[in-house]
């Protein structure tokens, strides 16, 4: 799945998320975001040199012809920061320090859980690395063209504004209800 669909989907769990935690949206984002950041400045980078591309970065075709990249370094860290037992051992533990750190541990494992369906085969997900089991998806998210990318960004940036509205109007939490003042002046 690309990068900016998960921006959004972490932008959903920030919108999700009460009012009282300061800056819940770029946090969502953010955290929605944060474990791609080593495919983008890791892997690929070093596979798009590989492939000898003049802008080093790589496309989806160079996963297909450079299987190598499987066992190079950069991508054992893409694997680690999609691994939830990563999750549970660096994130987890900050979940009772406050709202924002629930916040970023969910958008963050927001990530992984929906990048376990949209990697297969040799490309799967490892959601228990470094324990080499391999949760083969049902499609290659990572292989769509420019046309599929763009409809799952469109389709999540819908959903987006969908949730935004629907909290804004409806959806109140328990803590963000004001209590009407008593204006009968009666005690």
């Amino acid at each position: 799945m690309d990068t900016v669909t998960h921006a959004f989907i972490g932008l959903i769990c920030g919108e999700m998320a009460p009012k009282d935690i300061k800056h819940r949206r770029k946090i969502g984002l953010a955290f929605g975001m944060l474990p791609d950041i080593t495919n983008v400045i890791l892997v690929h980078p070093y596979l798009g040199w590989l492939a000898g591309r003049t802008i080093p970065f790589a496309l989806g075709i160079d996963f297909i012809n450079f299987p190598e990249i499987l066992d190079h370094w950069t991508y054992h860290v893409w694997l680690l920061s999609h691994s939830l037992l990563f999750w549970a051992i660096v994130f987890a533990p900050f979940w009772k320090r406050s709202s924002a750190a629930k916040l970023a541990t969910i958008a963050y494992v927001s990530h992984i859980i929906a990048d376990i369906p949209s990697h297969t085969g040799a490309y799967g997900l490892e959601p228990f690395y470094p324990i080499p089991y391999i949760f083969d998806g049902w499609f290659d998210a990572w292989l769509w063209g420019p046309g599929p990318i763009a409809a799952s960004i469109l389709g999540f940036g819908l959903a987006y504004l969908a949730v935004r509205r629907i909290r804004t109007e409806w959806l109140i939490w328990p803590s963000e209800r004001q209590v009407e003042p008593d204006l009968s002046g009666t005690p």
